[in-house]
């Protein structure tokens, strides 16, 4: 391929305003076009290597049947599924290429967290004997696939069955909760802690109203009654699909809304904050002063947490009060109960009760395993139930993490199993016929050998070619330059820095 003939658009700096490195680079080097808007193309050039890297996935998954999904995607698989009556039709595999619309999707994170992602998936379905063999070949071959990449990673359990495989930013993120012990681990508004319960035995005392003078803010109100912020229960009221909720939290927690809203079955963006009036109508106070007695509202959903909290302060539903030793129970009750708050960091593991760390990052492959409610019969024919194994590839983000490892102060240093071009071939001065001539020629040689190259025939000055081929990063660069006079070309080595002169007659491909 030659450079004269194809787009290509490098840049001295990159004007975006993001905390992503990989993304710069990529910007720079000419590999994608990045909007304000978050709407983002891979050029021709980003193209070749974003398919080469999607190649060496699919390379790895070669028994998965590519189907193409236009419409609901758990419709159609279930059309699949429900196909399945004999233990001869399973497993099934297929993949599939979709987009994913992202809520959480920030500008400045880049690639890293885009409003829409290219994710691609691979199915299995099969019985619940073949679950854990199945999963022990996907990691394998994720490993493999990864070393591959040159990608480093951290693999967490977030379920019993179920794996997530995250990257390490140095730069904020998505905060990511793992035990280091037991490697339970998952994205803050996934992961699940150990409930807190209050052990002492502090007996139930008698409610009590207390003049709390425009204190309706928790940090006010546990210095004003000098107490623990555990102590304290908040209530919060949403909006949701014109239903006024109430949603009960230890003082010191924050809403998990992913949670919650997985609760209610609602999409997050149903769940917004009740207006000023909307409060007033429910509290008969101004905002600052709800609590879960004598509360109207359409219903009251707890987190776990609460119900184990001896002799609370609650909101009193009253301008400038609070009720001290409320208990669950005995003084109110919820109409649900689950787990709505976000995890923090020295929350307990759930799995083996260590404390929780955290860290910036972003998941980019995922694993999860769930039970269908189609059957099939089995060889004794007995019904069993069918199991579902969804692999995950978050591509764009995977894309982005390979920059991110494979880079340094020049610009991105391709591994070759990714890098499209095997060669970079700079011709020194196209107006001299013996340096042209050359490298056409040793163009095409490699060829046709079988090699990709891009020949850089552009009309530019040669240390403008240098810093372009340095930037684009592929892995082995040729200079056909003054030397050419003397029979003898220069080879580069674009990971290892590594430089050599070779006589043109000798060269036959330099790995």
């Amino acid at each position: 391929m030659k450079l004269s003939k194809m787009y290509l658009k490098t840049h001295k700096e990159c004007p975006l305003n993001v905390n992503s490195d990989s993304l710069k680079l990529l910007y720079r080097a000419g590999f994608i076009k990045y909007l304000e808007n978050m709407s983002y193309s891979y050029t021709p050039i980003g193209n070749l290597f974003f398919n080469n890297m999607i190649k060496i996935i699919l390379n790895y998954f070669k028994e998965y049947m590519l189907i193409n999904i236009n419409g609901d995607e758990l419709d159609i698989l279930k059309s699949y599924i429900s196909d399945l009556k004999s233990y001869k039709n399973i497993p099934l595999n297929l993949s599939y290429f979709a987009l994913n619309k992202n809520m959480y999707s920030k500008f400045k994170d880049g690639l890293f967290n885009s409003r829409e992602e290219n994710i691609v998936k691979f199915i299995k379905i099969t019985n619940k004997e073949d679950v854990d063999i199945s999963i022990d070949k996907l990691v394998d071959k994720i490993n493999i696939i990864l070393e591959k990449l040159n990608v480093k990673s951290l693999n967490l359990k977030n379920k019993e069955k179920n794996l997530s495989y995250f990257y390490n930013t140095t730069y904020p993120l998505r905060e990511v909760f793992f035990c280091e012990k037991c490697g339970y681990g998952a994205l803050r508004e996934e992961v699940k802690t150990l409930i807190e319960r209050d052990l002492s035995t502090e007996e139930l005392k008698d409610m009590e109203f207390v003049y709390t003078p425009n204190i309706g803010k928790i940090d006010e109100l546990k210095d004003f009654l000098n107490i623990s912020s555990k102590k304290l229960i908040k209530t919060l009221l949403f909006n949701i699909k014109g239903q006024i909720i109430a949603v009960l939290l230890r003082g010191d927690r924050s809403i998990n809304l992913k949670s919650f809203a997985d609760y209610l079955s609602v999409k997050e963006e149903d769940i917004v904050m009740a207006s000023e009036e909307e409060v007033r109508l429910s509290t008969n106070a101004d905002v600052g002063f709800a609590g879960p007695i004598k509360l109207n509202v359409s219903k009251i959903f707890a987190d776990e947490e609460v119900l184990y909290i001896k002799n609370a302060v609650v909101g009193a539903n009253k301008t400038d009060y609070h009720i001290k030793n409320v208990n669950y129970k005995r003084d109110f009750d919820v109409d649900g109960i689950g787990n709505f708050k976000l995890a923090e960091c020295k929350d307990s593991c759930v799995v083996c009760k260590s404390l929780l760390e955290s860290f910036d990052g972003v998941n980019f492959i995922d694993i999860d395993v769930s039970e269908s409610d189609f059957k099939y019969l089995n060889s004794d024919g007995k019904e069993e139930k069918l199991y579902v194994i969804e692999t995950k590839f978050y591509l764009d983000r995977l894309f982005s993490i390979i920059v991110e490892e494979n880079k340094d102060e020049l610009g991105i240093k391709w591994p070759k199993s990714v890098s499209y071009f095997d060669y970079y071939i700079i011709i020194g001065n196209i107006k001299k016929e013996k340096e042209f001539s050359t490298a056409n020629l040793i163009y095409e040689n490699l060829v046709k050998r079988g090699y990709n190259v891009l020949l850089d025939d552009r009309k530019e000055r040669m240390g403008f070619k240098f810093k372009d081929c340095e930037l684009i990063g592929i892995p082995n660069i040729i200079v056909v330059g003054k030397q050419v006079e003397n029979e003898i070309i220069e080879f580069r080595n674009r990971i290892t820095k590594e430089s050599k002169d070779i006589r043109i007659a000798d060269f036959i491909g330099v790995e």
